[in-house]
């Protein structure tokens, strides 16, 4: 049997052994199912004022009781949440911060699990221990450039892996411009976060395409693999398109053979092939749903509209570039049949061998769901099976990996 968590008053995470674990699929709460080991880089968080809840030996929901609040996992990336952790609101007016949370129990050694499944075998890189030494060595050299301070903040106070590896010489390196917003999401909802950092600001500077350049031929000289505009901390990289498209320019002419890559909402078909053209040859278009009505309660788009994003996705197809579709997934939206349906359809639309990505949306989930109306879900896990034989000719994965230019 798993068993239910919850936390004390302390925060100390406490193991309710008589009570089975419950889950929540966005309509129903029941049973825990598909538990696998907590992986170690994932977080236990409180879901503060929810009160846990689990089922008893006769398989009733019930509150834990006085005092016994709700826990849930935060994964790391290459992981997708499968489930919902079940609690009681108890009158709470306030929401939940944005993360991805999934619902956690402990299996018949104590040990903690989670609701998720692996798409991506391959682990991230671990944190470099020498990353302060690093960081100070690379400012006392390159302390004018603009592009080199952000990242050095973002790699110390946010924890950002992609800002981190800008020092490291390794893997891909985030590169910032701070370029404004133009989706409007509820204040529960964070469209842009992907687990790798948790920025509390927007990045509020702007580097010249010049600083941004060096940066990029520098960690691509260093070692690394590819540079990325439009990481969680970014608004939407289109709307900075003069800034972009004259650095990856420049970064090109150093570095032809470099992956460029693309994090967007597609909302700006026109920019986007500015940029296609001034070299980026990876592109990640992301949403959270592929039925317009849905896609405009989630995002609240201002300036443009769903048809935008279509186009985008529709041109991008045609070009010579990595193509990543990025889903926002969430239990009881994304499973719904209609929106499957529509995630198809909008994969049907990409070239073989283009990814298509599952990344969990970072949201109060009872919140964000209560957004929409649709019909009830099928399950996440029944969710995956569907896109596994629908868009075959699609590599799915939880992270955008960019190919080599081709």
């Amino acid at each position: 049997m798993i068993s239910a968590v919850h936390s004390d008053r302390s925060g100390r995470v406490v193991v309710a052994s008589d009570w089975a674990a419950a889950s929540f699929d966005g309509v129903t709460t029941g049973p825990f199912h598909d538990a696998i080991p907590l992986p170690a880089e994932a977080a236990i968080v409180p879901l503060s004022g929810r009160e846990a809840e689990g089922l008893d030996h006769g398989g009733r929901l019930r509150r834990l009781g006085a005092a016994r609040f709700a826990v849930a996992a935060v994964l790391p990336p290459g992981w997708l949440r499968l489930a919902l952790p079940a609690y009681a609101e108890a009158g709470q007016d306030q929401p939940l911060a944005p993360r991805a949370y999934v619902a956690v129990g402990a299996d018949e050694h104590g040990e903690l699990v989670a609701a998720a499944a692996s798409l991506d075998g391959r682990p991230g890189a671990s944190a470099p221990t020498d990353l302060a030494a690093r960081v100070s060595a690379t400012l006392r050299a390159r302390a004018a450039n603009r592009e080199l301070r952000q990242l050095a903040r973002c790699a110390r106070d946010y924890a950002c892996r992609a800002a981190a590896n800008a020092f490291m010489g390794r893997d891909d390196c985030a590169l910032p411009v701070g370029a404004p917003q133009n989706e409007r999401a509820a204040t529960f909802i964070a469209l842009r976060d992907d687990r790798d950092a948790t920025p509390t600001e927007p990045a509020a500077f702007h580097p010249s395409p010049e600083e941004i350049a060096d940066v990029a031929a520098a960690h691509l000289e260093a070692g690394g693999t590819l540079v990325t505009f439009g990481r969680a901390c970014e608004g939407e990289p289109l709307l900075a398109v003069r800034e972009i498209e004259d650095a990856v320019r420049r970064i090109r002419a150093r570095a032809p053979h470099a992956t460029i890559h693309l994090e967007t909402n597609g909302s700006l078909p026109v920019a986007l092939r500015r940029l296609y053209d001034a070299g980026v040859d990876s592109i990640a278009i992301r949403l959270a749903s592929g039925r317009a009505d849905t896609y405009e309660a989630i995002h609240r788009p201002e300036g443009y509209r769903f048809t935008d994003v279509r186009a985008s996705l529709g041109e991008a197809a045609g070009w010579k570039v990595a193509l990543s579709l990025v889903v926002l997934a969430l239990p009881g939206l994304t499973d719904r049949p209609r929106e499957l349906d529509a995630i198809v359809a909008l994969a049907g639309g990409l070239p073989p061998g283009s990814a298509l990505v599952l990344r969990d949306l970072a949201a109060d989930p009872r919140r964000a769901l209560a957004l929409t109306n649709g019909d009830g879900p099928l399950g996440m896990r029944v969710a995956l099976e569907r896109l596994r034989a629908d868009a075959s000719h699609l590599v799915l994965a939880a992270n955008a990996r960019p190919l080599a230019r081709v």
